[in-house]
């Protein structure tokens, strides 16, 4: 077979560390459930959307929150919407309207334009989004859209929503659980897995109000507001008896709380569950493992705070391998990480689920022009005009991008010369790299430094690192190390989780030992000065 021409291969790599980088980028706004689908027809001005295999379309989306807006009126029913609108009860609607006297366009004025995010435009924000994930990911059960209709249902069908697009984007096929006269107590959700094959039964509640004021959470009479509601939630949910469960509970504390408010707020919810693993018992047993994940979404409490503050964490009880909050040694750690996975990659589908995205394509919304169209930015393969190194303008292929503050270094190439030149950034290119890195310019392998006190982030890292690693590259890497020499022959999907295990290992002790040795020098240090 004839080689391609060397310079045609060069450009055809090159556009492939710019897809890889575009991806990168993606995947920081969209995750890694299946990516908006969405092209243009420029010729009519139609702009289309593929929800999983259901393709809508339509005019004047912009940016994507103009789509979930159509999508979010498409899914619940027009009709619906006429007749319950006009009713004032439901609050979707008090959300829209307040959201349009807000954002109303004027003619004149640029599609795109920045604005404070108020928590009544999230509340329909999430909600159209979390609907559009569910039905992208798997399908939006009847009963949970039944329920959403129904003003009395609607604030704790939202809070499943949320839960259930979270386990929809973590891939998990979901079903809405229907309880039937005289039947066994059921939860909101099923979730199957589609990676472990696990199900999982989900109990996903809300607390609809606080009597106790909520602007100090130390407060003694809040806190033990939060410690019952926290106990009685886990008691109802334990008397279920489900199947591999996950408790979910929203608090919706309606005051913004600072970082140090959500740390007391976590510390005492994480009291009271230690509290229910070690005393409580439903029909004289102890309660059974369960995974308790505790969110706060503020603007769901308070719709007219400004910005979209949503926090939460995961606690167990009774799962003793569980690798947070324990001390545990670092292979056991890493095999409870890998057993768990499901309710880790639940969380980050959560995180994801908590973030809407702002276009189609996951251009960074930074470099959007006022019509809602990227704005072209330096990339690496991209040739531009720069000066040489005796300060004459060539044109020349940008190499390599390193971004800080507002300038950047570009390494740049040119009959066979190699150098760099200093630019500056906008303001939109500068903001972008701070969120999403140098991918924004193009570069495959740029990515963000791993903390040095999480050694499941470098595991994760090393996973991705050796996930094309052959047969006889695992085996080599056994046979050179004899303390791991007997793993040699295992199956290459096995071999690849022990060595990115083995160095994950490595590397963690090393960086524990350098630290004691650090903590040590500088104690002695400290000695001999005083």
């Amino acid at each position: 077979m004839t080689e391609p021409d060397p310079a045609f291969l060069a450009q055809a790599q090159a556009m492939l560390r710019q897809h890889q980088a575009a991806e990168n980028v993606r995947q920081q706004q969209q995750g890694h459930g299946n990516p908006i689908v969405s092209w243009m027809d420029d010729a009519n001005d139609f702009r289309f959307v593929a929800v999983k295999t259901t393709l809508h379309w339509g005019k004047n989306w912009v940016i994507f929150p103009n789509f979930l807006d159509y999508f979010m009126k498409q899914t619940l029913g027009h009709e619906w919407g006429q007749r319950e609108g006009s009713k004032g009860q439901h609050p979707l609607f008090r959300w829209l309207e307040k959201t349009q006297a807000y954002t109303g366009h004027t003619p004149g004025e640029p599609k795109v334009k920045t604005i404070v995010m108020m928590g009544f435009i999230a509340c329909w924000l999430h909600l159209a989004y979390a609907l559009y994930l569910i039905a992208h990911h798997d399908e939006i059960p009847q009963l949970l859209l039944k329920r959403l209709r129904n003003h009395v249902d609607f604030m704790p069908a939202y809070h499943e929503v949320i839960a259930g697009a979270a386990l929809a984007v973590a891939g998990m096929e979901i079903a809405c659980a229907e309880t039937k006269a005289g039947s066994m107590p059921t939860p909101e959700f099923r979730a199957k897995s589609k990676t472990s094959g696990k199900t999982y039964e989900v109990e996903a509640k809300r607390k609809n109000s606080w009597k106790a004021p909520t602007s100090d959470v130390t407060n003694a009479e809040f806190q033990r507001e939060l410690e019952g509601y926290v106990r009685d939630q886990i008691y109802k949910a334990s008397k279920k008896k489900l199947t591999n469960p996950v408790y979910w509970f929203e608090l919706s504390i309606p005051t913004m709380m600072s970082e140090a408010d959500w740390r007391a707020v976590a510390e005492k919810a994480e009291a009271a569950i230690r509290d229910a693993e070690n005393s409580m018992t439903v029909d004289g047993q102890p309660i059974a493992p369960a995974y308790i994940v505790i969110t706060n979404h503020t603007f769901l409490a308070d719709e007219n705070l400004p910005g979209t503050p949503c926090v939460g964490f995961l606690q167990t009880i009774k799962i003793d391998d569980f690798p947070f909050g324990r001390p545990m040694e670092i292979e056991a750690a890493l095999e409870g990480y890998d057993k768990h996975r499901d309710i880790f990659w639940l969380m980050e589908a959560w995180k994801t689920a908590s973030t809407v995205p702002t276009t189609f394509d996951g251009s960074p919304p930074e470099l959007l022009d006022s019509d809602g169209k990227p704005q072209p930015t330096v990339k690496i393969g991209t040739t531009m005009e720069v000066p040489d190194m005796d300060g004459k303008i060539v044109r020349a292929t940008v190499e390599e991008v390193c971004s800080w503050g507002d300038k950047a270094m570009l390494g740049v190439a040119a009959n066979g010369r190699h150098w760099y030149v200093e630019m500056p950034l906008t303001a939109g290119e500068a903001q972008a790299a701070r969120r999403y890195t140098d991918a924004v310019f193009g570069k495959h392998n740029a990515s963000r430094g791993l903390r040095g006190d999480d050694p499941f982030e470098l595991y994760d890292w090393l996973l991705k690192a050796h996930a094309s690693m052959t047969q006889e590259q695992a085996d080599k890497f056994f046979e050179e190390n004899l303390t791991v020499a007997h793993y040699k022959g295992l199956p290459l999907k096995e071999a690849r989780v022990r060595v990115a295990r083995e160095y994950t290992k490595w590397t963690w002790m090393r960086s524990q030992q350098d630290n004691a040795a650090k903590a040590q020098q500088a104690t002695a240090a400290n000695e001999a000065a005083s």
